[in-house]
């Protein structure tokens, strides 16, 4: 069975979604939409936000993404690196 969780650390779902809104220019639409994932299993023990690529292909036979949205997802990646570890 899936174990359904939410994640309520508004500072770490804040920092990511300024990380978002930095590298793409518009606030994300945040959702609990979807399947589940293995955070499921880490959710006790540290704050767990799922962020990633979405596409028509995911988790399908030849499964593919479009070489742009992987460098706007790596500066994304950077922008969070950046703000959660530059944070006192």
């Amino acid at each position: 069975p899936s174990h359904v969780f939410l994640t309520r650390d508004e500072k770490l779902i804040e920092t990511l979604r300024g990380s978002i809104k930095s590298a793409v220019g518009r606030e994300p639409a945040l959702s609990t939409s979807g399947g589940t994932s293995d955070a499921r299993f880490i959710k006790d023990y540290c704050p767990v936000v799922e962020f990633g690529l979405v596409g028509k292909t995911m988790h399908m036979v030849d499964e593919r993404v479009a070489v742009a949205d992987l460098e706007t997802l790596t500066q994304i990646y950077q922008r969070f690196i950046e703000d959660w570890f530059g944070q006192g």
